[in-house]
């Protein structure tokens, strides 16, 4: 329950709508910013690939020279004699510092010529080669000036055929020393690789030739060279996660390939920059909930909580007249103040003329019941002093007789007017009453003990005024035919119950014997007298029935009726 409460309250449905509306703005960001780091991304990229190519230019522009050189050189000796092609050969080699030696081949792979002095038992080349007729390959020291070279071979056509193959020989340290005065140039972690067909690298700017440490580790030869014009990532062959541009060297012989850290290639931690559209939006939303949160508190639950703390009081009757005054509220909070000070001020008005008309009524009820019970008082001192005047018993007796009935009324009113509801009569009090005024002033009751057991009930002016009769008349019947039992015994006992089912039950008895009260010479029996007749009415009135049970020593009338609501007339 307080769960649904919570989750029912201002702020967490307020923190919901924000949540709803900042969703689509979340993901608008991180799609954005998915497209913007894309789209970094492609231009480092390419910006790595200019960085590459730039730096391999000069070693590019070397050996695509040897291959342009070793096409005019083989066409130029084709047909000469050896002392005319070696001589050829060394004037070239003489006009060229990058180039350490010239060779000319014959199509079947022997040594025709070569700059310098032909070695005897030249060993014979390969014949094979690639489409391109230019070949790039590492010979070691053992097989040239003790030095490694870069040997750029390429064939040399005439009428459409092989006439031979013509090789020039760039020392390795020149082609290292290019690589590395293109490094430094770029001042950065980059690392440059020229990879020949065969996987053989020709020159590298930080490592010795075969030393892969900064080329992929898990590619070959032929996959670098198909992905020439590609920048991609992948672990290389120190265990280190780079970035590499394969660039164009010379076609399908050589390629070159630039490698950079991760951090250092994408200039930035691409982490933190995927991580930061989501962020974004979070704090937006975690700020925008904090400030709606405290705005909501501020501008309006404050308020609210005091109005609803003042209408508890109100409901209380604790805020009599009082007024709210709220702290800097809105606009519409002060005008449901103002609203609700006019309430309170109305209700107090009303509650104030309504408790002003209460206590009038009840001051008219209360003189309205007293002069009433003063009246049937006079009316009852009028027949006391008619009876003591009356010259015959049956006219005393009738008197008493009527004298009982107007006591009756006017204990009736009398236990009325001292009621504090002043709507409703206690029985229990009112029979009481009558019990002992009616009974107490009989010449009997010294000799008689007079018991009463009475419930509290509370009954309307309509039923009380019929009960009060009816009891009058029954103990007064009581007390006139008390009898003394043979054990010696003489009492009257009245009950007065009121039970689960609404039921209210009276019970009137007294014992039988030898006599002992006013009518001590007549034989007990209601009769067809007045006594009787009033008291089959007033049982009609009550909606009630009766029952008379007589025994040899005792003789008991009860009475049941239920507890009636003076408005609607049912039972209650």
């Amino acid at each position: 329950m307080r769960v649904r409460t919570f989750l029912r309250s201002m702020p967490v449905q307020l923190m919901a709508l924000l949540t709803l509306a900042l969703f689509p703005l979340g993901v608008i960001s991180l799609y954005q910013t998915g497209e913007v780091l894309e789209e970094a991304r492609e231009r480092n990229r390419a910006t790595l690939m200019e960085r590459t190519v730039a730096a391999g230019t000069l070693e590019r522009e070397l050996i695509q020279r040897a291959a342009g050189a070793a096409q005019a050189l083989g066409d130029a000796v084709v047909g000469m004699t050896a002392d005319a092609c070696r001589s050829a050969l060394d004037r070239f080699i003489e006009s060229d510092d990058n180039f350490l030696l010239a060779q000319f081949y014959a199509s079947d792979g022997r040594l025709l010529c070569q700059s310098g002095r032909v070695p005897t038992g030249a060993p014979r080349i390969d014949t094979t080669i690639q489409s391109a007729e230019v070949e790039i390959s590492i010979r070691p020291a053992s097989e040239s000036f003790g030095t490694p070279v870069i040997r750029v071979k390429r064939a040399v056509r005439e009428r459409g055929t092989v006439a031979g193959f013509m090789s020039l020989s760039i020392p390795l340290q020149i082609a290292e020393a290019l690589i590395e005065t293109s490094q430094r140039a770029t001042g950065d972690s980059l690392r440059l690789a020229v990879v020949a067909r065969d996987g053989v690298v020709i020159a590298s700017s930080h490592e010795s030739p075969g030393n892969g440490g900064y080329l992929p580790r898990d590619m070959s030869a032929e996959m670098l060279f198909e992905l020439q014009g590609a920048t991609f990532e992948a672990p290389a062959g120190n265990g280190e996660t780079r970035v590499f541009a394969v660039s164009r060297m010379i076609d399908g012989q050589a390629a070159l390939v630039g490698s950079w850290p991760r951090r250092d290639a994408l200039g930035q931690d691409w982490t933190a920059a995927t991580m930061a559209p989501l962020i974004f939006p979070i704090l937006m939303w975690m700020m925008g909930t904090i400030v709606a949160y405290f705005g909501l508190q501020r501008l309006v639950i404050r308020h609210i909580t005091a109005l609803r703390s003042a209408m508890r009081q109100l409901a209380l009757g604790e805020l009599r007249g009082g007024r709210i005054e709220l702290e800097n509220p809105p606009e519409e909070l002060r005008e449901t103040e103002r609203a609700f000070n006019r309430m309170v001020l109305l209700l107090a008005q009303a509650e104030a003329k309504q408790e002003q008309d209460l206590r009038d009524k009840e001051v008219l009820l209360k003189e309205v019941h007293h002069r009433v019970k003063n009246n049937l008082q006079l009316i009852g001192s009028i027949m006391n002093m008619q009876a003591r005047n009356a010259r015959t018993p049956e006219a005393r007796r009738v008197l008493d007789s009527l004298r009982n009935r107007v006591r009756g009324l006017a204990t009736m009113h009398r236990t009325l007017y001292s009621s504090p509801e002043m709507t409703t009569v206690q029985a229990a009090d009112m029979i009481e009453t009558l019990v002992q005024d009616l009974a107490g002033g009989s010449p009997a009751q010294r000799r008689m003990d007079v018991v009463t057991r009475l419930d509290p009930v509370d009954l309307y002016p309509d039923q009380a005024v019929p009960l009060s009769m009816l009891v009058a008349e029954t103990v007064t019947n009581a007390v006139k035919y008390v009898g003394r039992r043979p054990d010696g015994s003489a009492r009257i006992e009245v009950e007065l119950v009121h039970d689960e089912a609404g039921q209210v039950i009276l019970t009137v008895e007294n014992t039988k014997g030898a006599g002992m009260g006013t009518a001590a010479d007549e034989s007990q029996s209601t009769g067809d007298g007045l006594g009787a007749r009033l008291i089959r009415a007033f049982e009609q009135q009550l909606h009630g029935q009766s029952e008379v049970i007589e025994s040899a020593d005792s003789y008991r009338f009860v009475l049941q009726f239920p507890r009636r609501d003076f408005e609607n007339g049912e039972a209650l």
